[in-house]
C-alpha cells in the first residue's frame, strides 16, 4: 500500500525501526493537523511568508504565527512521549485568530 509520507520520511522511519527510536511525526497542533500544512495554506491565501518564531526558548516554550511581520497567533510548544512537538491550540483556533488579526 503506497503511503502519503515523503521518501525521506519513509527512509527515516526505517531506520529508526532499526535503532529502536521512537515514531517521529511532524509539528502538530492540538487537534493532530499539521503544522506545515496549516503555514502552507496560510502562505497561499495571505500571498505572504509565514514564520514559526520561538518567543521564549525555555521549555515549554512559546511561539508565536507571523504572517507578513505581523504577529497574529502565540502558543505553548510541548513535546509528545516521543518528542515530537505539540503546539496547544486547535488548527480551526490557529485560523479563527489569524483571520480576525488580519481583517
Amino acid at each position: 500500500m503506497p503511503s502519503d509520507r515523503p521518501e525521506w520520511w519513509e527512509r527515516n522511519a526505517e531506520l529508526r525501526e532499526e535503532l529502536g527510536l521512537p515514531e517521529y511525526e511532524p509539528s502538530r497542533f492540538a487537534d493532530g493537523t499539521y503544522v506545515h500544512e496549516v503555514i502552507e495554506e496560510l502562505e497561499s491565501e495571505y500571498g505572504t511568508e509565514v514564520e514559526l518564531v520561538s518567543e521564549d526558548p525555555s521549555y515549554p516554550s512559546r511561539w508565536v504565527i507571523r504572517i507578513g511581520g505581523t504577529d497574529c497567533v502565540s502558543a505553548v510548544r510541548r513535546r509528545d512521549d516521543h518528542g515530537n512537538n505539540v503546539f496547544q491550540i486547535s488548527a480551526d483556533e490557529v485560523r479563527k485568530r489569524i483571520d480576525a488579526e488580519m481583517a
